[in-house]
């Protein structure tokens, strides 16, 4: 019996490998528990063995390398996309304490970007240098963010499993490739109830004696898929979908907020039932659905489409709508 850590899953795998079972318990709840002026390896294991045997802490799932390698690649593109913001607000700070304001719809992740911005002024060695190291800092992190959901793209496009998922309205290539890489095998979540509360979407409840009521989210779950989930629930909120007349009527009881995160829950069981095979009713518009397809497209490039036998971006885009509204 291990308690999660940063390398309690690789070794699993090892002892799994020289014929042990392995259990790994929750690190928050475990370390709950434990003195606190004493702590070595021995009263540690006596620890987790009182833990495991009065089931103070629940059983981490064990996820198969498949979804270890998701999970890996969905990680370094959030540590990607805070790089890449940083940049280039570091790039504007010091352009900003200069007095420089750039022109409207000028792009600092434009390769040329810097030649223009070293014309806008006279600046010293010793500022062209900086301004260069955080450009380029910049172009380093787009690049290997384009890289990276050019592989989470070749991956849902390879499985038709996972292209059935954008049929969704509200769910995207970022957000698809995160549920898929959090949930792994969707047959441990034997109701929709329980991935809602996996990924934090259900609210509290609060009971005592006659009071019983439910109050707001407690933070609880994958707070990166929960955000991302809400942000697809406020942008349905907006747009003509499946999902929009319902929330708005949420809206107008309860708020925005709470609406976007109820709508949010309901994408959420939408995504159980289609990993469980099941018929569903939050299905996209075709038109919407085409443009999803397109910018999929885009993210695979157009050597790799033609690579797959399409002789365009649009061939590409018939064929694979043909296969998702052949679906049940």
């Amino acid at each position: 019996v291990l308690e999660a850590s940063g390398n309690a899953f690789a070794v699993a795998t090892r002892l799994r490998g020289i014929g042990r079972e392995v259990e790994i318990l929750d690190s928050h709840r475990a370390g709950k528990v434990g003195k606190v002026y004493c702590a070595n390896d021995r009263v540690d294991a006596v620890k987790i063995a009182r833990i495991y045997l009065s089931a103070l802490s629940p059983i981490v799932w064990q996820p198969d390398q498949k979804t270890l390698e998701r999970r890996e690649v969905f990680s370094a593109y959030q540590a990607v996309v805070k790089e890449s913001t940083r940049a280039q607000q570091q790039l504007r700070s010091m352009l900003n304490e200069h007095c420089v304001r750039l022109q409207k719809g000028f792009r600092l992740c434009h390769p040329n970007a810097i030649m223009r911005l070293l014309a806008l002024r006279e600046w010293t060695p010793a500022r062209k240098m900086l301004l260069q190291q955080l450009h380029g800092s910049l172009l380093a992190a787009r690049a290997r963010r384009t890289l990276l959901r050019r592989h989470m793209a070749q991956e849902i496009v390879a499985e038709e499993a996972l292209l059935r998922l954008t049929r969704l309205c509200g769910i995207n290539l970022i957000t698809l490739y995160g549920v898929v890489a959090a949930v792994g095998e969707v047959r441990r979540f034997t109701h929709s109830k329980k991935l809602v509360a996996y990924l934090g979407l259900n609210p509290s409840v609060s009971q005592s004696g006659n009071f019983e009521g439910s109050g707001a989210l407690r933070r609880h779950g994958r707070g990166a898929l929960r955000a991302l989930l809400i942000q697809s629930g406020k942008r349905l909120l907006e747009v003509t979908n499946p999902l929009q007349k319902w929330g708005l009527a949420v809206a107008a009881r309860r708020g925005r907020n709470k609406a976007a995160v109820a709508v949010a829950r309901k994408l959420c069981v939408a995504v159980w039932h289609v990993m469980q095979g099941h018929l569903i009713g939050a299905i996209d518009r075709l038109d919407t659905l085409h443009t999803k397809l397109h910018k999929l497209a885009t993210e695979l490039g157009l050597p790799a489409i033609k690579n797959q036998g399409y002789e365009s971006k649009e061939a590409f885009v018939q064929k694979k709508l043909y296969v998702l509204r052949s679906y049940a």
